[in-house]
């Protein structure tokens, strides 16, 4: 990609914080403008909570048993859940590795300002690791300090581990240092990737599964790899990444997120799948609603018609 030109203090921050929101914009969503319709019209509407979840902040929540789901009312809209309650996601993404450690509260202050209630960020695999079996995860790479400052703020997390994440960075967060195997594959089951994937994992995943919501953290989510569906060389790696994060003791949702046109080579089974969009058309939902009802036969409630938007500014 073409590289970015100097901006100004004001634009440098766009680009740090792109906008990727939850629950997903999705035809669950468009019936809100029915309910304005019937609002305008005088229609009854059935009485809702008077607490409103999605006001819920992390230390607020102490007894913890049902993570993040899904749900689908026989007569109602598709929608998350947390502890079986109606849950709305309204997320901002922050890369905490391009922020300065010492401006971290501060732009996540801005974010909860803006009425947000979780920050998603990106895991680059390419920092932590820059050179092979040498780890750093300390000063502005230290993730367990940024996902904890998002706890006291107020914020859930989605957590965006790879191992490959695009980001708009070199081999989209991979390391360079895979490329001196020629034999190397990267982004397959090749065995000389995995192998690497499988070291790398072994010291960051332990590092999440205490920020996960039931052992107490904000960790709400996580996602799987990312946008594999515009790759899509190897049908057996998105299933080999599902099963290495509940190996290690990922426990709660997993989601995928791909274009639009992309979603059904992207998804995989057991997982929920999202898509990242630019703009709303007509067809929008068209390959993910194909999706999801593979989903529910699988057994997975995630026949909601959810979408990812996220934009790297």
């Amino acid at each position: 990609m073409k590289s970015s030109p100097l901006l100004s203090p004001c634009l440098s921050w766009k680009r740090m914080a792109g906008i990727f929101f939850l629950p997903f914009i999705s035809s669950g969503f468009a019936p809100r403008f029915k309910q304005e319709e019937n609002f305008m019209l005088g229609r009854a509407h059935p009485s809702q909570p008077r607490f409103n979840w999605s006001h819920l902040t992390p230390l607020e929540l102490k007894n913890r048993s049902v993570g993040l789901g899904t749900e689908s009312p026989g007569r109602g809209k598709p929608h998350f859940t947390l502890e079986g309650h109606k849950f709305l996601i309204f997320g901002g993404s922050i890369h905490c590795f391009r922020v300065p450690r010492e401006y971290w509260r501060d732009r996540l202050l801005k974010l909860k300002a803006c009425g947000f209630n979780t920050v998603t960020t990106y895991v680059p695999w390419n920092l932590h690791e820059p050179e092979r079996g040498k780890f750093d995860f300390s000063g502005n790479l230290d993730l367990e300090a940024f996902v904890l400052m998002g706890t006291e703020i107020g914020l859930w997390v989605i957590l965006r581990p790879g191992p490959y994440i695009c980001s708009e960075m070199d081999l989209g967060g991979l390391p360079s240092w895979l490329l001196q195997d020629p034999r190397l594959l990267l982004r397959t089951t090749n065995k000389s990737f995995i192998e690497a994937v499988e070291k790398y994992f072994d010291h960051l995943i332990p590092r999440v599964i205490p920020l996960q919501y039931r052992q107490g953290g904000p960790v709400i989510a996580v996602q799987v790899e990312n946008e594999y569906g515009s790759f899509k060389k190897d049908k057996t790696y998105m299933l080999y990444l599902h099963k290495a994060l509940l190996r290690r003791g990922i426990v709660e949702l997993l989601l995928t997120s791909d274009g639009e046109k992309h979603v059904l080579s992207g998804h995989t089974k057991g997982v929920l799948a999202a898509i990242n969009l630019q703009k709303l058309h007509q067809d929008t939902f068209n390959q993910l609603h194909k999706v999801q009802g593979a989903s529910i036969d699988a057994g997975l409630l995630s026949d909601a018609s959810q979408a990812a938007t996220s934009s790297s500014l």
